[in-house]
């Protein structure tokens, strides 16, 4: 249920982005190439692959996102560019979001 939630709010986020930084989106650093739309596009937010997590920003400026840890260890603000960021294992990384400001 999780999963369809998180894919649910992903693509409504994607369409987001596309809409309004239509220029930018797409554009990754190449790393991780597995959580594409049908388009091809890489999709926006939080997403795991290879047993790595990822945060994919695809505005045109630098964002503030939440990253959520497994195993109680304390979550933190990060400051993310434009662009894909491993945020670290997935046995580690819970969850990432934009928490809605600029940094």
């Amino acid at each position: 249920m999780r999963t369809q939630i998180l894919k649910a709010i992903g693509g409504t986020l994607a369409a987001l982005a596309l809409a309004t930084a239509p220029a930018y989106a797409g554009t990754t650093t190449g790393a991780a190439t597995g959580n594409t739309t049908r388009t091809g596009i890489l999709a926006c937010g939080y997403y795991e692959e290879g047993g790595e997590s990822y945060y994919n920003h695809c505005g045109t400026t630098s964002v503030v996102i939440r990253v959520e840890r497994w195993l109680g260890l304390p979550g933190s603000d990060w400051c993310v560019a434009p662009g894909t960021t491993w945020l670290g294992h997935s046995f580690e990384i819970k969850d990432a979001w934009y928490k809605g400001r600029l940094c």
